[in-house]
């Protein structure tokens, strides 16, 4: 069938998989006959990311999955992929070929894997890690066993029907020194699979900034199947404080990101469809799964200044206006987790309107509470003069924080 609809994707130089993901929506005119080109082009000086390829082809399956669309072809003629597309294969070719095979495709190179699961098949899985396992001698030791916990989140969180079950993982060895990885779904969210949680704090996070929550010692995250421990995003994330590596978590219109030991971060983004774990490992830093667990049992030995700085978008609670004391309870929770982190909070106010008096009252007692803590506030270039008059007090209490250093 001929392309009914175009769209045209450009990898960028920086903030790839986001803008990634802007590009790629769930267009209301779509129709279940059409048929979408996606067509892929670079700009200069950009690398490719695996997550930003995995992103593509998980939300293509799951346009065709979902029956929101017939098929979706390809156009990588203009990108040097890292694998080797198959030739005039859709992604209806690639689901439904083997139809009795969990793995709709896998694509492996020397420096590259791409697999799509399109069953929940656990056995199927752990023949899949056995051979993730043995692919390269310089795969970090036991990183297969983070990745087993992100895969098997996906597995337990997603909630997808049999029918739209998929799912994508990407693996790339970008350089001789880094490892990319990459786990997509289009499920549910985190938001939507804490609702049903096991453990009832993980029900209570499900109204947060969740993957702030989620990366927290002594969290577990388990959901409505128990066959998987819920420490995944603890895990993968203190291996790759301890590995100066790099973490991204998309969920619905948050994001969660954190780089080396230097900074983390959420904000508010475009939505992504379920959750996308990505990152990088580096192949000459320490990589010590043992460690990570042994901090989760015991998180008296973390540090509390894990990264220099901690910047909170408060964009991210979707929020233009900060009114509601539900809400801004709910901030000023997120500030003390990120306090638990680091010595230096970054407040960006950028996409907000209009805050009310108690809120200002609440961060004005966290900046008193915090006077070790560097706290330094963002007013936005745009804000109106209320805005700019409500924090300005909140500027000069944060700035006596400074001061005092």
């Amino acid at each position: 069938m001929a392309p009914t609809k175009t769209i045209n994707v450009n990898l960028l130089k920086n903030n790839q998989v986001i803008d990634v993901i802007r590009q790629l929506p769930y267009d209301p005119t779509y129709k279940p006959e059409d048929v979408i080109h996606i067509s892929l082009t670079i700009a200069p000086k950009a690398r490719i990311e695996i997550a930003s390829i995995a992103g593509i082809i998980q939300y293509s399956c799951d346009l065709v999955m979902s029956k929101i669309v017939h098929d979706v072809v390809f156009d990588f003629s203009r990108i040097k992929l890292p694998f080797t597309w198959p030739n005039n294969k859709t992604v209806r070719d690639i689901l439904y070929l083997k139809p009795n095979d969990p793995v709709a495709i896998e694509l492996v190179s020397k420096d590259c894997r791409l697999t799509v699961f399109k069953k929940n098949d656990p056995k199927r899985r752990d023949d899949w890690y056995d051979h993730v396992k043995n692919w390269r001698k310089d795969l970090p030791q036991r990183f297969h066993l983070m990745l087993n916990e992100l895969v098997e989140n996906v597995s337990a969180h997603a909630q997808l029907e049999d029918s739209r079950f998929v799912f994508t993982v990407g693996l790339l060895f970008s350089t001789k020194k880094q490892l990319l990885y990459c786990i997509a779904d289009c499920g549910v969210g985190l938001k939507g699979s804490l609702r049903q949680a096991i453990v009832s704090e993980a029900k209570q996070a499900s109204s947060r900034a969740c993957a702030l929550n989620l990366t927290r010692p002594q969290f577990t995250s388990k959901g409505i199947q128990r066959g998987h421990q819920g420490v995944g995003l603890f895990i993968t994330s203190e291996l790759s404080q301890m590995n100066k590596g790099y973490l991204e978590i998309l969920s619905g219109t948050q994001e969660y990101e954190q780089n080396d030991n230097t900074v983390m971060r959420i904000r508010g983004v475009a939505e992504w469809k379920g959750t996308m774990v990505h990152g990088a490992i580096n192949l000459d830093k320490e990589f010590n799964y043992r460690q990570a667990m042994k901090l989760f049992a015991d998180p008296s030995k973390l540090s509390k200044d894990r990264f220099l700085v901690a910047h909170l978008h408060l964009n991210v609670y979707g929020e233009r206006t900060l009114r509601t004391r539900e809400l801004c309870e709910e901030i000023i929770r997120d500030l003390e987790l990120s306090v638990e982190r680091s010595p230096k909070i970054i407040l960006d106010f950028t996409d907000i309107d209009e805050i009310s008096q108690a809120f200002r009252g609440f961060l004005r007692q966290f900046v008193v509470n915090n006077k070790k803590v560097k706290i330094m506030i963002m007013v936005p270039p745009n804000a109106d003069e209320d805005l700019k008059e409500d924090l300005q007090e909140l500027v000069e209490l944060a700035h006596q924080n400074l001061d005092d250093d």
